[in-house]
């Protein structure tokens, strides 16, 4: 269990640096914001607009967060040479990315919380009604879309030697994915098919399926079964899932692309990390 040693280590950094005050500061005043603004209007606001508005606001805030507290955990470490420290106690290269994952997605989690505390709280005193199972569900599937972030920061950080590579990917990684590049993939595809030329017609079921696995159109369209309303324009998500879903957007299939998406950046910057010299 020497990865809770590590898990505690980096949480007690973040509060240390007060990088994690910064960020509960920060996401706290996002929070009140949110509620302030629906209580202007409480007539109008229903009982699920807070959890709406929460997850559409950090379903574009929780990722670059995620993404900027992770990506130079691991490499920072190895560029201070506290990592050879570490690796001359009894700590094996597994534990410290497994407590480097733990400790980031703790500090995430204790970040997110006093803006999802905040803005329900503020909005009820001004009058605007709430749905409390909204938005704990919104929560957590903040919470699902940090996991996958930290995961990727996590595996870039351990992938690369250099906190510039590390942190140049990051930015791709938000540019891809954040800011949608990756539906712009298998445009380019049919471009360069076609002739250099923009094709006509409806997209082929490959370029949908491609889209769908993203990491906001899989969550999407894991909890669109059991939250139609909350996730039905999920922020990101590229497509609708109509009345029929395609097999590329029932459950089991998302599903699989959400676990993809935490365990394969982690397996991979592991391998990479386990087998490289420090």
């Amino acid at each position: 269990m020497r990865w809770l040693q590590i898990a505690r280590k980096d949480f007690t950094d973040a509060r240390r640096e007060r990088q994690l005050y910064y960020l509960v500061g920060l996401l706290g005043l996002m929070g009140l914001a949110i509620g302030y603004v629906i209580g202007q209007t409480p007539n109008i606001a229903t009982e699920g607009t807070t959890a709406f508005v929460l997850l559409g606001v950090f379903g574009f805030l929780a990722p670059i967060t995620a993404l900027t507290i992770s990506q130079a955990d691991v490499v920072g470490k190895r560029t201070t040479g506290e990592l050879s420290v570490l690796l001359s106690l009894p700590f094996s290269r597994r534990s410290i990315v497994a407590g480097s994952y733990t400790g980031r997605m703790a500090v995430m989690t204790a970040a997110l919380l006093p803006a999802f505390v905040f803005a329900p709280l503020v909005a009820t005193l001004r009058g605007a009604p709430i749905d409390p199972t909204a938005l704990v569900s919104a929560f957590l599937l903040i919470l699902v879309l940090s996991l996958i972030f930290i995961a990727i920061g996590i595996g870039i950080s351990t992938f690369t030697k250099s906190t510039t590579v590390s942190a140049g990917g990051s930015f791709g990684v938000f540019l891809l994915f954040v800011l949608q590049l990756w539906t712009l993939i298998p445009k380019g595809v049919r471009f360069v098919i076609n002739g250099l030329s923009f094709p006509t017609g409806p997209q082929p079921e490959w370029a949908q399926v491609f889209e769908q696995l993203s990491p906001f159109a899989g969550l999407r369209n894991l909890a669109f079964p059991v939250l139609p309303d909350l996730v039905g324009n999920f922020p990101l998500a590229p497509g609708r899932i109509g009345e029929n879903a395609a097999w590329y957007q029932e459950p089991l299939f998302a599903g699989i692309v959400v676990l993809a998406w935490i365990a394969l950046p982690l397996l991979i910057g592991y391998y990479r990390f386990q087998t490289v010299d420090l």
